[in-house]
């Protein structure tokens, strides 16, 4: 059978999601899907809008066979982390042919063309990437101009959000010598960071503004009419929805309690920044105006969240570092797979390169070291996500062991 995978964080899945997957269907000749999902956090370094069980359902609900967990470490991360070890994961399922992402464009060609040039540095780009970092630009804009210098690839294109992770896709493809097939389907809608609820396919960052505002009836709209009782069940109950905000005093008491020392052992803290976080909570309690204060044209807003995140997890750079040059990932985890089509975890079981956690109370059982340190790390995630639920009631830890993986 043909396998299509997808990396996603449908956070929440919506109308351009099914979209992507009718199309992806369609053009691959897929007969089943596997998506490699974010888990309690994003790769924006956010907290998830609904967890990771209810995500999960909705994408079983909409074409999707088998959602696998993308662990913490790797999904809030920065994007060549993220992609590197989401692509390893499909890769390593032992039965994915094709991977298949959104992108602006839709142009693979272009897409293939900047990610061979970009796996292959020339000293030319390195000094021009070094040049336009001194500059005081970020990272990814950094690049992108430099790109746009050696060859004549539009460096707008490089900048736009899908593309920069369909980049790295590719760039991983070629890097573990992947057997998978890269395939995109050209985003239709709203932009990625599109905030009004009126576009066709509006983004997930409308979404979740709307239901922010209490335009709930709006926001809803937007996603699949099956998932609409699902996300109002979440909401209605308070185990939804979940924002950075609800964070203020664990992040203050954690800075309030480290060193620069420890933070420059933070992932991604570099060039000094644990100066400037220290420095923010001197003013600043709330999330939003700590993350202001930190900032700058250098450090953006997404990546200056990634930090509290690694802070609040204590998520290191030598961990990251560690666990990315594994040979293999130290296990696969199943949310959820649909029951019409239950021979596939099967299939996944026995083709999998490294061990399949479908149940975390024998994880024990099967897991090495390395495995139950990057389970550990996954359960204060999700742990760290129930406690800013609204209804106190569902802020219970464990829930990774209590809760079964979704079967529909």
């Amino acid at each position: 059978m043909k396998t299509l995978g997808i990396i996603a964080e449908y956070n929440p899945f919506h109308l351009g999601h099914q979209y992507m997957i009718e199309e992806a269907k369609k053009k691959s000749c897929a007969d089943r899907v596997v998506v490699v999902m974010s888990g309690s956090f994003v790769q924006r370094g956010e907290p998830a809008l609904f967890d990771k069980w209810t995500r999960t359902k909705a994408a079983l609900t909409n074409g999707v066979d088998m959602v696998l967990e993308l662990p913490v470490l790797f999904a809030a991360a920065n994007a060549e982390t993220f992609a590197s070890a989401a692509v390893r994961t499909l890769e390593e399922t032992g039965i994915v042919d094709t991977l298949c992402f959104g992108s602006e464009s839709g142009n693979l060609t272009v897409l293939k063309e900047a990610a061979k040039l970009m796996s292959n540095e020339t000293e030319e780009f390195r000094s021009l990437l070094k040049s336009h970092l001194d500059e005081g630009m970020s990272y990814p804009t950094a690049r992108s101009k430099a790109l746009e210098t050696i060859s004549n690839i539009n460096s707008e294109i490089l900048s736009q959000p899908n593309h920069i992770l369909g980049l790295e896709y590719l760039k991983a493809l070629t890097r573990y010598h992947c057997n998978m097939i890269p395939m995109t389907i050209k985003r239709e809608g709203a932009a990625y960071h599109a905030t009004s609820l009126e576009d066709k396919f509006a983004s997930a960052s409308a979404i979740r503004k709307g239901i922010f505002e209490d335009q709930v009836d709006e926001a809803f709209k937007q996603v699949p009419e099956n998932c609409i009782d699902l996300y109002s069940k979440t909401l209605s109950l308070g185990t939804a929805p979940v924002f950075w905000n609800n964070y203020a005093g664990a992040l203050n008491y954690k800075l309030r309690t480290m060193s620069s020392e420890d933070l420059r052992e933070i992932f991604e803290v570099t060039e000094g920044l644990e100066n400037r976080i220290l420095r923010s909570i001197d003013t600043c309690y709330n999330i939003e105006d700590i993350i202001d204060f930190i900032k700058s044209k250098r450090y953006t807003r997404t990546k200056i969240q990634r930090i509290l995140l690694h802070i609040l997890l204590d998520i290191k750079n030598t961990e990251v570092d560690y666990f990315i040059k594994k040979p293999l990932m130290p296990y696969i985890r199943v949310l959820g797979f649909r029951k019409d089509n239950a021979e596939i975890l099967g299939d996944l079981t026995m083709n999998a390169k490294c061990p399949v956690l479908t149940n975390l109370k024998k994880a024990p059982d099967v897991l090495n070291d390395d495995g139950l340190h990057l389970l550990a790390l996954e359960k204060a995630a999700t742990d760290l996500h129930t406690m800013a639920v609204p209804n106190p009631i569902y802020r219970s830890p464990n829930q990774d062991f209590t809760i079964p993986m979704a079967i529909l």
